[in-house]
């Protein structure tokens, strides 16, 4: 088996970027549920956006600190991991969608249950 090596002044062949996941698009529908229709299902998707500021799909714990601060809440990160911890149900570092989504209905349903 031979090795090729570029000699000095030499380019190198040119490599294949590699190319990141395609992201699945968002479908409300998905997420809805009969508890939780289609419409409440992308309010809540509005406002999860505002919180992951580069769109990837997951809140990071820089993220949650700026939307901390940004609502006049010190952005301590003892109190940015206890949420996390909380919310962060595979442990991935980060809140998906789907934990936000169970977050929210789950404090839409209290909401509702002391009306």
């Amino acid at each position: 088996m031979s090795k090729v090596i570029a000699k000095p002044g030499q380019a190198k062949a040119p490599t294949q970027p590699t190319k990141a996941p395609e992201k699945k698009a968002f479908r409300a529908e998905d997420f809805a549920s009969l508890t939780i229709p289609v419409e409440e299902v992308r309010d809540i998707k509005t406002a999860f956006d505002i919180f992951d500021g580069d769109l990837s799909g997951v809140v990071d714990p820089q993220e949650l600190k700026r939307a901390f601060e940004q609502l006049g809440f010190g952005g301590q990160n003892k109190f940015v991991y206890q949420i996390l911890a909380e919310l962060d149900d595979d442990q991935s570092g980060g809140i998906d969608f789907a934990e936000f989504l169970r977050l929210a209905t789950a404090k839409l349903s209290d909401k509702d249950s002391r009306a």
